[in-house]
């Protein structure tokens, strides 16, 4: 059963059926708060909400399968958020794609895929979310940026194109809704052990649930307390 607290959020996290989503979804269900999740891939969604299940309120989790490259699949996600939950407090841009590949080798759809996933989606989703967070007196967009939004790497053309722009995004977007007092934040890992991209699992790399336990204090914060920007380094083996 859920561990109890203080407050309960209504959550919805993009990209929530694997990975750091998925981590940071199973942090929040077992704080009590009702979450939401979202996936490309019905099956795997089905499987994590049955996990999330196994240790939170049946109705206090949810989900769909949603295109978030898509404003109308967006838009008609959150009428499934508010109809379930009633309402939305925190949207965690979570879902992102990435294709490591130099200019020569990267093709059109490889450029346009990040693009509409890693930007697009997120606006996407802002934009759909905002009738219910303006309401909401616990509001906060939280997206899952990267350290790669800040340091170009070779190979990375698209995504730290993606990278980089989240996080304008993200420092714009708080002085947009500021009026509303929504917190908006950026998380910004190093390299997590997901096998994102390709990238082979190493005993350095960061592990999903370090990145979830970030998230989910960040929610803790009073409001006076806008945390713009966090950024993750891998520290020591174990």
């Amino acid at each position: 059963m859920a561990e109890a607290d203080q407050r309960s959020l209504k959550v919805l996290v993009t990209g929530g059926t694997a990975g750091i989503g998925l981590a940071t979804a199973k942090q929040l269900a077992r704080k009590g708060h009702k979450v939401f999740i979202c996936g490309r891939d019905q099956k795997r969604l089905d499987i994590a909400i049955n996990d999330l299940r196994s240790f939170a309120m049946e109705e206090f989790v949810s989900g769909m399968v949603c295109d978030i490259r898509l404003f109308t699949e967006a838009t008609i996600m959150m009428s499934r958020v508010e109809e379930v939950f009633g309402g939305l407090d925190v949207l965690i841009n979570n879902a992102g794609i990435g294709t490591i590949a130099s200019i020569e080798d990267l093709t059109p759809e490889d450029w346009h895929d990040m693009l509409d996933v890693n930007l697009t989606g997120a606006f996407n989703c802002t934009k759909a979310a905002l009738p219910m967070l303006k309401k909401s007196d616990q509001a906060n967009i939280i997206n899952l940026g990267s350290r790669a939004g800040r340091y170009a790497f070779e190979g990375g053309t698209a995504y730290n194109t993606t990278k980089f722009g989240l996080q304008g995004f993200t420092e714009a977007l708080f002085l947009d809704l500021h009026k509303y007092e929504i917190g908006v934040s950026l998380i910004a890992p190093g390299t997590v052990a997901t096998g994102f991209a390709g990238i082979e699992e190493e005993d350095w790399q960061l592990q999903p649930d370090d990145i979830a336990k970030v998230i989910v204090d960040q929610l803790s914060n009073h409001k006076r307390a806008n945390v713009n920007w966090i950024e993750i380094r891998p520290g020591f083996k174990h």
